[in-house]
């Protein structure tokens, strides 16, 4: 059977017209797929094929495709009017409850039911499933008053803010630590893991989602594990109903079933077909000679198209060259007339600088989209993506890690992942995002290197079951959740004061050796540290410079990513540069004209490119969070070692939020939440109360935009939250 499947999915991809007899036949096939557990997954894959080529079947064949569909499950691909008798019953019960319009398919409602009758799922299934959907399904019940969703990073929570504003009138949507929740209406508190735990203000929580739960799995070698389980267990405290959703997991534990009460959910279901086409014979050719097998490539697909690169760096320059490669060969990919990209280019001419090459790009429907841009221009270019005035999108994973997009190919171009090789697990995230229901039946994927080996992830859930648990997470855990052996890993910390512990968990995740190894650098020369740490409001360099050298050389972890800073002495003078010019703009081009730079690299397009992307890389991963966590915890350490001692003790929490809040009050910075580009509030600041009690997006539904030289991106943003 199913070698029979895989014949006629060849033979259909092969043929331009299906007769009468080969419809037929096709389907005789499907229908003895579908009755078998074993084969029906290659059935209704060979099914969605089928759909591909709608146009190209006998149409007299059409019902009988129809009743396929239906029967295998894909009821939002059913035609309705074509359905009789109790076909028509299934395919009406498959209605969502409470979304107009929308049929979901037979697992989807499976998952829906059980969501809505108040059960606890953890769910792993393909991209295609439509997992996100129920998020949606759940919020329009209006079953919970109080929503937790947290997702892995502010790409994804850009998406579903955007798909949840349409509640505004029954949930109060929460995107910043600076907003209280509401006493009126129900709250939806859409966070990063880090943000969950930061919180202070959580009414009593009756439902959480945690998207991409596999980052809970300390064998993924992710940084942000520690701060997804804190931000579990503190959710558990609140309430045992959730939903956590990902792909292709194996397993979960079994104690964390039974403890919650658990409904596993695991499934290959999926409503997209993907081909695949290997290219790997690429890795034999030299680097320039991939690139161009790239571009011709390209070049061949019209449709939308990810191309996956290991690195911000490396999507930018393949994006530069694949533009050099247009203008060389003096080919026109489109003329793009959208209005929505030259609005995009008008805001990077003022903000950025006018020769970056994102400009040129997106003059030929090519797109960059990495973790070092602004938020808000990596949403847009998402949003330019899906309304067809961006085709080629050079991306890195911060795309690829759960955003949907309209792609129908993705051009799996790198191997890795940063530094690290794709594995697997990578691999089929990346390559799931081809295809999309009811836009790209079918999805191709097109890799240049070997498939990795395959893999399955057993997802550890270290909070829980505290099996390699490290000593910062096993802080966080309530005494009377802790085991046996975890108690025994915690007792060189049993004689430390109350203050101490206190300071320790309240730096969470930041290594607990890392922090006493800086209590005993400070007590080891407090001659020195007592004169140079005891700061508030903005440092002098060598003040600075002293709290970072303690940060780098103990709170860092081993491999941990720098964003291309070599040394704490270069991120002290890049931050004193930035406080004094409170712009990425002005920044940039101080940094353009800076003598190392001219003589590193002359070519000033060049220098353009590096320098940009240095500045923004530094501006995302430094100074919108890595800086001011790293301030906060020095801070907190340096306040309790001095003022044991006697001292006078600094507070770094005003260069700390100055930096994350981008130099304008914490209640404005709730703006930038909401994909606002920060140039709109500084230039509205006149007009917006700094009160962090204040409700900003009221306060902006009253003012005349017009006043305050807001240009088209801006108003187009600040219309899109209103």
């Amino acid at each position: 059977m199913k070698s029979a499947l895989q014949a006629a999915k060849k033979s259909l991809g092969d043929c331009s017209r299906i007769d009468f007899n080969d419809s037929f036949k096709l389907a005789n096939l499907c229908a003895h797929g579908l009755r078998s557990p074993e084969y029906n997954g290659f059935a209704r894959d060979l099914i969605i094929r089928v759909l591909d080529q709608w146009e190209n079947i006998e149409r007299s064949t059409y019902k009988l495709w129809n009743d396929l569909v239906e029967t295998a499950g894909l009821y939002p691909y059913a035609i309705k009017k074509m359905l009789s008798g109790s076909s028509v019953l299934r395919y009406e019960f498959n209605h969502s409850k409470y979304l107009k319009d929308i049929v979901l398919h037979e697992e989807q409602n499976l998952i829906s039911l059980k969501l809505l009758a108040g059960k606890s799922i953890v769910l792993s299934a393909p991209t295609s499933f439509g997992k996100s959907l129920l998020i949606d399904e759940v919020v329009a019940s209006r079953q919970y008053k109080h929503i937790v969703v947290i997702q892995p990073t502010l790409a994804l929570l850009d998406e579903t803010r955007k798909k949840l504003q349409k509640y505004n009138d029954q949930y109060k949507l929460i995107v910043s630590t600076t907003q209280l929740p509401s006493h009126t209406t129900g709250n939806i508190f859409l966070f990063t893991a880090e943000r969950v735990v930061e919180y202070g203000n959580f009414p009593q929580i009756d439902f959480f989602v945690i998207d991409e739960f596999y980052k809970l799995s300390l064998s993924r070698d992710d940084d942000r594990a520690l701060t997804l389980n804190h931000a579990l267990y503190k959710l558990l405290h609140f309430t045992s109903r959730f939903y956590l959703l990902g792909p292709m997991i194996n397993s979960i534990p079994s104690d964390f079933i039974k403890r919650y009460q658990v409904e596993w959910h695991h499934t290959t279901f999926a409503t997209v077909a993907v081909d695949e086409v290997d290219v790997s014979d690429s890795r034999t050719i030299s680097k320039d000679k991939r690139a161009e097998q790239l571009f011709m490539l390209l070049l061949k697909l019209p449709e939308p198209t990810l191309i996956y690169c290991s690195s911000p760096e490396k999507a930018t320059d393949l994006a530069s060259l694949f533009l050099e490669y247009l203008r060389k060969h003096k080919i026109n990919i489109k003329d793009s007339k959208d209005a929505s990209i030259a609005d995009i280019k008008e805001w990077l001419n003022e903000n950025i600088h006018p020769d970056w090459a994102l400009n040129a790009c997106l003059e030929q429907a090519i797109g960059i989209h990495h973790g070092a841009l602004p938020r808000h221009l990596g949403s847009s270019i998402v949003d330019a993506f899906n309304a067809g005035g961006i085709q080629y999108l050079f991306c890195t994973s911060t795309l690829i890690e759960g955003v949907n997009t309209t792609a129908k190919n993705v051009v799996l171009f790198d191997k890795r992942k940063g530094m690290k090789p794709i594995d697997f697990f990578d691999y089929r995230n990346i390559t799931g995002r081809s295809g999309r229901m009811k836009i790209h039946y079918i999805g191709k994927v097109f890799r240049f290197h070997e498939e990795p080996a395959q893999m399955e992830l057993d997802v550890d859930i270290p909070i829980l079951t505290q099996i390699n648990a490290p000593l910062e997470l096993l802080v966080q855990i309530d005494k009377k959740d802790l085991s046996v052996e975890s108690l025994r890993k915690l007792q060189g910390l049993v004689g430390l004061d109350e203050k101490l512990m206190a300071i320790l968990k309240m730096n969470s995740g930041v290594p607990i050796e890392g922090q006493l190894a800086v209590i005993s650098a400070i007590e080891n020369d407090m001659n020195l540290y007592r004169n140079v740490l005891n700061w508030r409001s903005f440092p002098t360099y060598n003040q600075l410079l002293k709290v970072l050298e303690l940060a780098w050389n103990h709170l860092m972890r081993k491999n941990e990513s720098k964003a291309n800073v070599r040394n704490p002495a270069q991120l002290a003078v890049y931050t004193i540069k930035y406080v004094n010019l409170k712009s990425i703009a002005a920044l940039i081009n101080q940094t353009l004209n800076d003598k190392y730079w001219i003589e590193t690299v002359p070519d000033l397009p060049t220098r353009v490119n590096k320098v940009v992307f240095n500045v923004l890389n530094l501006t995302r991963h430094w100074f919108d969070y890595k800086l001011p966590k790293l301030l906060g915890a020095v801070s907190n350490l340096q306040k309790y070692v001095l003022t044991k001692h006697g001292h006078p003790a600094g507070d770094y929490t005003f260069l700390s939020s100055t930096l994350e809040n981008g130099f304008v009050s914490r209640n404005l910075a709730t703006l930038l939440e909401f994909d606002i580009p920060l140039s709109a509030v500084k230039k509205l600041q006149p007009a917006l109360p700094a009160e962090d009690d204040a409700d900003i997006l009221e306060v902006l539904r009253h003012i005349n935009f017009k006043k305050y030289g807001l240009n088209n991106y801006e108003m187009k943003k600040l219309r899109g939250v209103l």
